[in-house]
C-alpha cells in the first residue's frame, strides 16, 4: 500500500507560535504582573491542549452543512470530550458517505494524525457507551424512524414528527418514514420468525409478554412478546418488540450478536417488524430513563429532545459497519421538505 499516507505531518503537531512567543517571554523577565515562570509554562501548556485538542480538524464547510452536518457536531464533541475512539468511528462515517474525493483524503489524513495522537497520549478510560451491532442479519426496509419531536412511544396529539435530519412532518398510517407520532425507535419489516440478535452483551430484564393494552389502530386489547437487554455499565438498554418467540431467560446473560428472539406481528402491530429501541438510563435530563436515537442527531441546531425536561443527548452508537440502512428514509430526510 502507498506507505506516505501512513506518514504523519509532523507540521500539524508543531507548537503553536503563541505558546513559542509566551515560551520566550518567560525565559526572561515576565511583563505579566505576578506571573511566575513555571506558572506561564503551565498556562502555555493548557492553553496548547486547549487550542490542539486535535490538530488539523476539519473545517471543511461542506461537512459542518447539509447531511453531514450532525456527524460533524459529534465528532467535535467527541475530540473535545478526548473520546478518540468515538472519533476515530465517527471519522470513517465521514469516510464511508462523503462523496467528495479531496475531502476524503483530507479526512485519511486527520485519522492519521488522531491515530498518532491517540498513541502518543493514551486513552481516557473506556468510554460508557457500548457500540452497537446490528440486531438482525441481512437488510430490511426501515418504516418507522425516531421521533426527536416527543419519543415517548404514544401520540401526543400534535401531529408532528422531527426526524433525526430535522425534517419535520405530519405522522400517519401512510408515511414511508414517519408513520407514529412520539415513536420512540425505528422499525424494520421483516417476515415472521427472523432472527433476532443482541445489540450489545449485557443481562436481559424483560422477556414475557407486555401488559394487555387497548391498541386503538387495532381496535382490540393486544399483549406482544418483547426482550429487554441491560448493558451495564454503559447506562443503556436496548428494547426488540413484537416478537413472535423469545429465546432467552430473565436474568440470563448475552453476548452481542446472540439470538434472543423471533420477529413477529405481535401487540399492536399492523404487520410484521421488529420495533427495536434503545433508552439512555443515565445522565437525563430528568434523571429517569429517556429514549434515545442510536444514529444520533443529524439536523440543525441542536435536538429539541435533547433539549426538553424529560429527554437526554442522542449519539451515534453503532459500530463502523453496523448500523442498518435507513434507505430512502434516509434519503428523505435530506429532502428540503417533507417525503411524499
Amino acid at each position: 500500500m502507498r506507505s506516505s499516507r501512513r506518514v504523519v505531518d509532523q507540521s500539524r503537531l508543531a507548537t503553536p507560535p503563541l505558546e513559542q512567543r509566551l515560551r520566550r517571554k518567560a525565559d526572561g523577565q515576565s511583563k505579566l504582573p505576578g506571573l511566575t515562570r513555571v506558572g506561564l509554562l503551565i498556562f502555555c501548556c493548557l492553553l496548547y491542549q486547549f487550542v490542539n485538542i486535535l490538530p488539523g480538524f476539519p473545517q471543511s464547510s461542506s461537512w459542518s452543512e447539509g447531511s453531514l452536518r450532525g456527524v460533524y457536531a459529534q465528532l467535535r464533541r467527541a475530540v473535545e470530550r478526548r473520546d478518540w475512539a468515538q472519533a476515530l468511528r465517527l471519522v470513517d462515517l465521514l469516510l464511508q458517505r462523503s462523496p467528495d474525493p479531496a475531502q476524503r483524503q483530507d479526512l485519511e489524513h486527520y485519522r492519521l494524525a488522531l491515530e498518532s495522537h491517540r498513541s502518543s497520549n493514551g486513552d481516557p478510560p473506556p468510554p460508557q457507551w457500548p457500540f452497537l451491532h446490528k440486531p438482525f442479519v441481512g437488510e430490511f426496509p426501515v418504516t418507522n424512524l425516531f421521533d426527536h419531536d416527543l419519543p415517548l412511544g404514544e401520540e401526543d396529539g400534535n401531529g408532528r414528527f422531527v426526524s433525526g435530519q430535522g425534517q419535520v412532518w405530519i405522522p400517519g398510517p401512510l408515511h414511508p418514514c414517519g408513520k407514529s407520532d412520539g415513536h420512540a425507535g425505528y422499525d424494520w419489516a421483516m417476515p415472521v420468525g427472523t432472527p433476532i440478535l443482541a445489540a450489545a452483551p449485557g443481562r436481559v430484564t424483560v422477556a414475557r409478554p407486555e401488559p394487555a393494552f387497548f391498541c386503538p389502530a387495532l381496535g382490540r386489547p393486544v399483549r406482544g412478546l418483547r426482550v429487554r437487554i441491560l448493558h451495564e455499565p454503559a447506562g443503556l438498554e436496548t428494547l426488540y418488540a413484537h416478537l413472535s418467540q423469545i429465546q432467552v431467560q430473565e436474568g440470563q446473560r448475552v453476548a452481542a450478536g446472540e439470538v434472543i428472539g423471533l420477529s413477529g406481528d405481535s401487540g399492536c402491530a399492523s404487520g410484521p417488524h421488529l420495533h427495536f429501541e434503545v433508552r439512555r438510563l443515565n445522565p437525563t435530563n430528568s434523571g429517569q430513563p429517556a429514549p434515545v436515537d442510536p444514529y444520533g442527531w443529524f439536523g440543525p441546531g441542536l435536538d429539541p429532545w435533547s433539549l426538553h425536561p424529560l429527554g437526554a443527548e442522542s449519539l451515534f452508537l453503532w459500530q463502523v459497519g453496523q448500523a442498518p440502512s435507513l434507505g430512502a428514509c434516509w434519503q428523505a430526510q435530506q429532502l428540503s421538505g417533507p417525503p411524499q
